[in-house]
């Protein structure tokens, strides 16, 4: 009967131990399952400040641009075309461009400015414009063009007619100094007397300066209404006659 008893009472102490046994593992997954709950709800907390963050860093960027840079923007000014309906001019005044405007630095606008004094078209494979041919370059300052460097080239400009078009040949261009006068008795020729009148008349010159002007920023629709020469008061542009101002070559 004790031995029964005994027995009895081990196993009992068996199942006991057992059963605690038992228990352990199932806590120990539990606390494993929470911990990478736990884990994976940090992980999406991190990912989200994150990308909170970045949101912010990028709005940030997109409202912090370089003012500078939007002036520089707002400043820029379509290059000068010829207007008119003639390619011999357009030819014409490109090169002005080409050819002038190279002396200078870059600004907002370069505008050619040709005072013609005389041309011969009597041999199309050496057409000869002479005149007073001039280059400005110009900042935009509110609605106000402001001449920032520039400069006069007179001479000859002689073109040469082909199937495609135009072509500038060859230009003779006035000396400075001492041999501007020798020089310019040689390039003008028997219109030299044509060109010391032209150059004289100021008030012509700046005319078909502005008028230039004007039918540029009507070509383009800007809304600029005057030019200013530094130390000058400002220019109020006259209408357009692009229609009127610009002629044919026959």
């Amino acid at each position: 009967m004790m031995k029964k008893t005994a027995i009895a009472l081990i196993c009992s102490m068996v199942l006991v131990a057992g059963c605690g046994s038992a228990e352990n593992p199932f806590t120990q997954d539990n606390n494993v399952e929470e911990n990478t709950e736990n884990i994976e709800t940090i992980d999406e907390e991190e990912v989200a400040e994150a990308a909170t963050a970045q949101a912010s860093v990028e709005t940030m960027d997109e409202n912090t641009e370089d003012p500078e840079a939007d002036m520089a923007k707002a400043s820029v000014l379509p290059a000068y075309e010829y207007p008119g309906p003639e390619l011999f001019y357009s030819v014409l005044y490109q090169y002005i461009i080409d050819e002038c405007g190279q002396h200078f630095e870059k600004a907002d606008v370069g505008i050619p400015c040709l005072n013609i004094v005389a041309e011969d078209e009597s041999d199309k494979n050496d057409i000869k414009v002479w005149g007073d041919f001039w280059y400005y370059n110009y900042e935009l300052n509110g609605d106000t063009l402001e001449m920032v460097s520039g400069g006069s080239f007179p001479g000859c400009i002689h073109i040469k007619s082909t199937d495609e078009g135009y072509e500038v040949t060859e230009f003779e261009m006035v000396e400075d100094g001492s041999d501007y006068t020798p020089t310019a008795k040689k390039i003008f020729g028997k219109h030299y007397d044509e060109f010391t009148k032209m150059n004289e008349d100021t008030e012509a010159k700046e005319k078909t300066r502005a008028q230039i002007i004007a039918n540029y920023v009507a070509a383009n629709n800007l809304e600029i209404t005057q030019y200013k020469d530094y130390g000058w008061e400002p220019v109020k542009l006259p209408e357009e006659n692009i229609d009127s101002f610009y002629s044919t070559l026959d």
